[in-house]
């Protein structure tokens, strides 16, 4: 079991990262966190130490999340059900980083973004990886990451500029 707590100790804050910028719903992406790690714990033996612990522990997370979306009863991730959830995560980031009304924006043009345009978006520019990296984890073509990625800029675009 220290392997575990080690590798909780490792990725734990990215991982909690990856399911806020997925979700922005606090309970959503502790339920996401909390799912990620039973899956990741059940599944140890099928890790190959040859490969980035991360990527594997992120793909994991991505593909639980898929899940969580294709369930009807929460189709509404990406949103503020309580001022609380909004608060937490606006006092989680750095004015250094961006400022709050600026996040604000963010925020609601990534939530008009389906959930495959999130993903590629969470992955490449919340967690830097490469589009060769964000089509291992999500099991696609990296055309089509690069695809999802363009039309996720469009769209965030216009949806800023409309603001």
């Amino acid at each position: 079991m220290n392997r575990i707590s080690e590798y909780i100790n490792l990725y734990g804050r990215d991982l909690t990262r990856l399911c806020i910028s997925l979700c922005n719903q606090r309970s959503d992406a502790e339920d996401l966190y909390q799912a990620t790690w039973e899956k990741a714990i059940k599944n140890i033996r099928r890790y190959n130490d040859e490969k980035p612990f991360d990527k594997w522990l992120f793909a994991i997370c991505v593909n639980t999340y898929k899940d969580t979306v294709k369930s009807s009863f929460r189709r509404k991730i990406l949103s503020f059900n309580k001022t609380e959830d909004l608060d937490l995560t606006l006092n989680s980031i750095s004015d250094d980083i961006a400022p709050h009304d600026e996040f604000l924006s963010l925020h609601q043009a990534l939530k008009k973004l389906t959930p495959e345009k999130r993903q590629v978006i969470a992955l490449y520019y919340f967690k830097d990886y490469s589009t060769k990296e964000v089509a291992e984890i999500l099991n696609i073509p990296e055309g089509t990451v690069k695809s999802r990625l363009s039309t996720a800029r469009q769209d965030l675009r216009k949806e800023l500029n409309d603001e």
